[in-house]
């Protein structure tokens, strides 16, 4: 349990109750920013502030006018404390902020993580110059604060209502919501490090892209009759799909969606291998690097050639040939067909990774041969869905 104290004058402090829910108070104070504490936890905000960008220069240039009008131009910090309490002798705010994810900044960790750090480079520069005194940091600037009391039950939906304004993406609310813990336990704490389950965090690989991925290997929701055009088209759609995990039985999943994430990889990684086999008929070797949709690609090689799941026991492992989503994903899929549920689960009903090693050279000619009749454009033939119902079939034929 943490303890805060904040210095401010009774005519800047207003307490209200709320007029519904009795047990809620609302304390409404304006701060000097350089009695603003450090270390206010910000476990409840669903955005994780960045330490560098726009909105944070921004803030900071705001703040460093001095001119008095920041709690003005700012919507100020949330904060959910456990109690709060206010010394109208003392002139002493106290805020009780419990070690427990629902308590500290729910709204404006950006503008709290801006003025800690310009106060305390203001500070540092004075303390140098051998000028200590408080009163020259930033005098006239003044931080709006919004302090609930009593709303541990709501905080989800309050932290959602006031992020909304700034776009909050729905895939950081839904980790926010914990709807992706499963997923992540299921995967594994050295899978974990390189996701991204908020947007601003700084991991390489974003959950939605895995979330997809295991969205159209899933044969509860895409069934053979049902090609995952759908998967490819709308991450968002996935997402929804993804949250309503007992409507779209997700969790029978849970013990091969490490295979899914790995797999994804595998396949891309090994495109180039198995496209530049030796045609068995005519003697020529396939030129994956000449192709239009490997050579078209100019942004983001880098990030589309980096795979961070092939071995967990060693660093990423870097490609040399970009495979797009909508020439990989059709291909993927299509191995949901060596799925089986059994008690519950869904199984391999045979090893995926060897299936592509014998296989994969067949999957792959087919969905190139298929660009190049669409004019190399990937988009296309990931939106092609008498590609999937064919690769589909040609899995599973191959495992009878």
């Amino acid at each position: 349990m943490s303890i805060f104290r904040i210095s401010v004058s009774s005519d800047h402090v207003r307490t209200l109750k709320d007029p519904n829910q009795p047990k809620i108070r609302i304390v409404h104070a304006l701060v000097n920013v350089s009695d603003l504490p450090e270390n206010i936890p910000l476990d409840p905000d669903p955005r994780v502030p960045k330490v560098k960008g726009l909105i944070t220069k921004r803030i900071s240039n705001s703040l460093r006018k001095n001119d008095g009008r920041f709690h003005l131009l700012n919507r100020g910090i949330t904060i959910s404390v456990k109690n709060v309490e206010f010394d109208n002798k003392r002139s002493l705010l106290t805020l009780n902020i419990p070690e427990d994810e629902v308590y500290g900044i729910i709204d404006g960790g950006h503008t709290y993580n801006s003025l800690t750090t310009v106060v305390n480079s203001i500070r540092e520069a004075n303390e140098n110059s051998g000028d200590d005194e408080e009163d020259a940091i930033l005098p006239n600037q003044y931080v709006h604060l919004e302090i609930l009391e009593g709303i541990e039950g709501q905080l989800a939906d309050i932290a959602e209502a006031r992020n909304f304004s700034l776009q909050l993406k729905a895939w950081t609310l839904a980790n926010y919501r914990h709807e992706f813990e499963w997923f992540l336990e299921a995967l594994g704490e050295d899978y974990r490090r390189y996701i991204k389950v908020s947007e601003n965090d700084e991991e390489p690989v974003g959950i939605l892209d895995l979330i997809q991925v295991t969205c159209a290997m899933n044969p509860a929701l895409f069934p053979q009759s049902r090609p995952p055009v759908e998967a490819y088209n709308s991450t968002n759609k996935c997402l929804e799909y993804f949250i309503d995990k007992d409507a779209n039985e997700f969790r029978k999943l849970e013990h091969v969606c490490r295979d899914i994430v790995r797999l994804n990889d595998y396949v891309r990684f090994n495109w180039k291998k198995a496209y530049n086999v030796e045609d068995e008929e005519t003697g020529k070797r396939g030129r994956l690097g000449a192709r239009t949709e490997v050579q078209k690609r100019k942004r983001n090689r880098t990030a589309l050639t980096t795979y961070y799941f092939l071995d967990s026991q060693v660093e990423p492992m870097q490609g040399d040939v970009p495979i797009e989503k909508g020439l990989s994903l059709p291909v993927i899929s299509s191995l949901r067909a060596l799925l089986e549920e059994h008690k519950g689960k869904f199984r391999w009903v045979t090893d995926p990774f060897k299936f592509f090693d014998n296989h994969g050279t067949e999957l792959v000619k087919i969905v190139m041969e298929a660009s190049e009749r669409k004019g190399g454009d990937p988009h296309y033939v990931g939106r092609d869905p008498q590609l999937y119902n064919y690769l589909y079939l040609v899995v599973k034929v191959a495992t009878q």
